[in-house]
């Protein structure tokens, strides 16, 4: 049977991005909220959804369990990691983390006339029985902090279980998605040994001075030889020791400048609810 992988972040953060890119790889079949466009979604209630959870699970592992790995990217599994751990213990976490204010400002253009991140009565906000379930409440009124709050006990949990399950639970900045040294990184964390497709259609578009471009790729690339390099040479643990220790943070130092679109370049005008 495959193993199973589920794809964590807030939301707004490149989640789509990543299920295409674990997609394109032979032998992973990775959903998103449930399915890759709006009509299946998926979504589980943030608490008290753990027979429901069960149920789907089971139902990806019969439809998808052949391959070599299996699964389902949303926000909303971040409650049951635990859970999950004492149900597969084999499963994997991968989260995204895109920087504070970019979250806040793309889900208050994505989510204009909704609130999900506060009860309210359907006066100002419309309901919508939909998603709301599937994120937690905040007692804050106003939906820009209420976001922030969201963002901050969101990260505050993945520090948690980064710090607690690191052999299975691993959180990468957005903007790993930029090159292949940090799509192998991902890539390495599940153990894949497969052919690996790692197009640059994955990459977060940045607006930035042409000087700092070509300095950052220049970066980038003897980063990314660097990685390939040493990849025959070293053992997997001692790879994503150095990655999670050193590379990755030269790399969002390189890359964290202003991201825009954590989509695919032929989807930003699309994109679904990430």
């Amino acid at each position: 049977m495959g193993k199973l992988i589920i794809g964590l972040g807030t939301g707004r953060c490149g989640t789509l991005s990543l299920a295409h890119l674990l997609c394109d790889q032979p032998g992973i079949t990775m959903l998103h909220e449930g399915g890759i466009d709006d009509t299946t979604k998926r979504p589980l209630k943030w608490t008290g959804d753990h027979d429901n959870l069960l149920a789907w699970i089971g139902e990806l592992r019969s439809r998808y369990g052949s391959g070599e790995y299996f699964g389902d990217i949303g926000m909303y599994y971040l409650p049951y990691v635990e859970f999950l751990l004492g149900e597969v213990p084999e499963c994997r976490f991968i989260c995204l983390e895109r920087p504070r204010e970019h979250m806040v400002a793309s889900y208050l253009k994505k989510t204009e006339n909704f609130n999900h991140w506060y009860e309210h009565d359907g006066g100002v906000w419309q309901k919508n029985p939909f998603w709301d379930a599937s994120f937690p409440k905040f007692p804050e009124p106003d939906k820009a902090r209420a976001l922030g709050l969201y963002w901050d006990a969101y990260h505050a949990e993945i520090e948690r279980l980064v710090a607690q399950y690191p052999r299975h639970v691993a959180c990468f900045q957005t903007e790993v998605l930029n090159s292949s040294a940090g799509m192998n990184a991902i890539l390495d964390f599940m153990g894949y040994s497969g052919p690996r497709h790692i197009a640059a259609s994955y990459a977060f578009n940045q607006k930035r001075s042409r000087l700092g471009q070509c300095i950052s790729k220049l970066a980038l690339q003897a980063m990314d030889i660097a990685m390939a390099v040493g990849k025959p040479l070293l053992p997997q643990p001692l790879r994503h020791f150095l990655w999670t220790r050193f590379a990755s943070t030269i790399h969002e130092r390189l890359l964290h400048k202003t991201p825009i679109h954590p989509y695919r370049r032929d989807e930003l005008d699309t994109v679904p609810n990430e």
